[in-house]
């Protein structure tokens, strides 16, 4: 199949500023991934919580690519974002047998970069290629809210 796609790079900067009586602390870091094809952003809603149970699917990552879903071993880079400034966001990645639970509070972010998480009661790191699935509730009990995610993959 001929494609007019042009593999690209994403670059990636976190700059930290921070100013304590009168001296300056912070950071800035560059992470480039290359080689990239595919990028999926979206604004969407996550349900409320209600009882806990309720949950809304934001990715899969698979073995294909499909509607919601990517190829997990193509993954490179999310970022989700709360755009709630009330209600926190409360995600969970599966990694096929346990979940990480997560919350984002409002108006902030959360990257998905290279790293794996630690999830202290299973004592065990869960990694990207392990991940199946990232869902989302509002911490609210009938309150939505909107979050915005950008996802990279080569």
């Amino acid at each position: 199949m001929a494609t007019t796609i042009v593999l690209s790079d994403l670059n990636v900067t976190i700059t930290e500023s921070y100013t304590l009586n009168g001296v300056d602390y912070g950071n800035t870091m560059n992470k480039t991934y290359t080689d990239n094809g595919q990028v999926s952003q979206r604004v969407m809603s996550i349900a409320s919580g209600g009882d806990g149970t309720v949950w809304t699917d934001i990715l899969a990552l698979l073995t294909v690519d499909g509607q919601g879903e990517v190829v997990k071993t193509d993954y490179k880079y999310f970022r989700i974002t709360n755009l709630d400034t009330a209600n926190n966001l409360n995600l969970r990645v599966y990694n096929g047998s346990d979940y990480v639970a997560i919350q984002v509070s409002p108006a902030s972010t959360q990257l998905f970069m290279d790293a794996g998480i630690d999830s202290p009661a299973l004592a065990t790191t869960v990694t990207f290629a392990d991940i199946e699935a990232i869902a989302g509730q509002s911490s609210h009990e009938t309150e939505a809210i909107d979050v915005e995610f950008i996802m990279v993959t080569t």
